[in-house]
């Protein structure tokens, strides 16, 4: 899988007998001019259908080289692989308005064609068209490897958008996008200081938080929205940040970005805190170590790593989609806004 911050391709192998293991996992770069077509195409928001169809096969490819390279780096026999779940790149996410979409790109028919692997994609739309919001995907895989008969649990997933699960025992679960995860603060460090992201969050820490950009921030419609939502670059994007903050310095920018994104999650999980003991903290952005410094500080529980539960925090995701392939191909319904349905499309290999 590759999610909005792209910022390479999960690879990993699990199995599910009696419990979800993972089996390994590794992270894949993306070829330098394919990242950089993404990043144009979903910042200004234009593609030709000649440049779509072109993109769509290079994805693709891109991700048929991770998961043969896996599959030879690891020793995976590929009789021993029921299928590949395919997340897709999102280029584009709609999931409201007349007609609700999301455009995953990474052709399923060539992943499979190259991988010689049964390939099951297109979660989204299916997860649309059954109600949902196409995002976040993961609530009742957390609710397969996370759930407690004696505890209520939150988990939250901190990719370029962050999502929360909510676990009600092992009775029920819902979840919802936050807002941005490390979005805009790699955004920023990409477009403005050669570098792919800050490492622990040093320059934010440096910096003050710039209040009014903040609170311009804070007041888009988006965060005024009821819960369960889902949202992406479409919203996210280097056009979000308030230009008034693109003034300041680099530290002020980025400790102004951290404490955005640490009120989205903060102020998304406020209502369920009373009814847990923990946070549990999964995805790329637990590596920011100040950007978990702000939401502890904004939050009265206590917050730990999805490893303490013996999962990598940053193979949670990639582990989702296999699960969810293991769904469809044995046509395990899953639920979504209180309907069960079946997510994904097969695509059988030749």
């Amino acid at each position: 899988m590759s999610g909005t911050s792209f910022d390479g391709i999960d690879v990993c192998a699990i199995s599910e007998a009696n419990k979800v293991q993972l089996i390994d996992f590794d992270s894949y770069k993306y070829p330098r001019g394919v990242k950089k077509e993404i990043a144009s195409v979903i910042e200004n928001q234009k593609l030709s259908l000649k440049e779509y169809g072109e993109l769509n096969i290079k994805i693709a490819l891109a991700f048929s080289k991770a998961i043969n390279s896996f599959i030879e780096n690891k020793k995976i026999l590929k009789a021993n692989i029921a299928a590949i779940g395919l997340s897709g790149q999102t280029l584009w996410h709609n999931p409201a308005g007349k007609y609700p979409f999301s455009i995953q790109a990474g052709d399923p028919k060539i992943v499979m064609k190259e991988c010689s692997i049964d390939v099951v994609s297109d979660f989204r739309n299916d997860h649309i068209k059954l109600g949902g919001k196409g995002a976040p995907l993961v609530p009742e895989f957390h609710q397969k490897i996370f759930s407690s008969p004696k505890n209520n649990r939150l988990i939250v997933n901190i990719g370029g958008i962050s999502n929360y699960s909510y676990l009600i025992k092992s009775k029920s679960f819902m979840g919802s996008d936050c807002g941005p995860g490390n979005a805009l603060m790699d955004l920023y460090c990409q477009k403005n200081l050669n570098r792919s992201f800050d490492k622990d969050g040093n320059l934010a820490r440096k910096g003050k938080i710039h209040l009014p950009s903040l609170k311009t921030m804070l007041d888009d419609p988006f965060f005024k929205k009821r819960y369960p939502k889902s949202t992406g670059k479409e919203i996210f994007n280097q056009k979000f940040i308030p230009e008034q903050l693109l003034k300041k310095s680099p530290e002020i920018i980025l400790a102004t970005l951290t404490e955005l994104s640490a009120l989205s999650i903060s102020r998304a999980i406020k209502s369920k805190e009373k009814f847990i003991k923990n946070l549990i903290v999964c995805g790329g952005g637990i590596n920011n170590i100040f950007l978990m410094e702000r939401i502890a500080h904004n939050i009265n529980v206590p917050i730990i790593s999805s490893n303490k539960f013996g999962f990598n925090p940053q193979a949670i995701e990639s582990m989702a989609f296999g699960w969810l392939a293991k769904q469809r191909i044995e046509e395990q319904a899953l639920y979504v806004n209180n309907k069960k349905g079946l997510l994904g499309y097969v695509t059988k290999a030749i």
